[in-house]
């Protein structure tokens, strides 16, 4: 039992959490949480290119049909999105529930709120189901440009 109790008190010590894969917030700025992050980049290491079976032009429609519902989201919630330019991390389990959001403004969006920034992508993380589904966890990586103005190819 004293065997065990050390093993415990030395992975604790040493900042090993048992059954915790990550503890990154939901919801953080980019280079903030530079373990976490590392944490998550191991846990969520398939690509959403890979979880749409590497067709490409469906993972490119699947992540604007997410930005234009971010957008619609924005304005039901009455939000200013409009010139805000981040890059964005994206998390989701396996079923598509958005599990966490790093983002950071760009230089060339206009000021925001961090707070609110914060608030808003927890909301809408709450209530958006992304319809890719896969047999692993996934995570995308890229710009963003509010209001979102993408032209789709057939």
């Amino acid at each position: 039992m004293k065997l065990i109790y050390s093993l415990f008190a030395f992975l604790m010590l040493a900042g090993v959490s048992y059954g915790q894969e990550t503890t990154a917030p939901k919801v953080f700025v980019l280079g903030e949480q530079e373990k976490s992050y590392e944490q998550l980049n191991q846990a969520y290491s398939q690509t959403l290119l890979e979880a749409s079976d590497n067709n490409i032009q469906e993972a490119f429609n699947q992540w604007v049909s997410m930005m234009e519902a971010m957008d619609k989201y924005a304005e039901k919630i009455k939000f200013d999105l409009k010139g805000v330019r981040v890059w964005l991390h994206v998390f989701w389990s396996q079923d598509g529930t958005i599990d966490h959001i790093g983002y950071l403004l760009r230089p060339d969006s206009r000021n925001a709120n961090p707070a609110e920034l914060n608030a808003f992508f927890s909301t809408f993380m709450k209530k958006y189901k992304f319809p890719v589904k896969s047999e692993k966890k996934f995570n995308h990586y890229t710009g963003a440009t509010f209001p979102t103005f993408i032209q789709r190819a057939n």
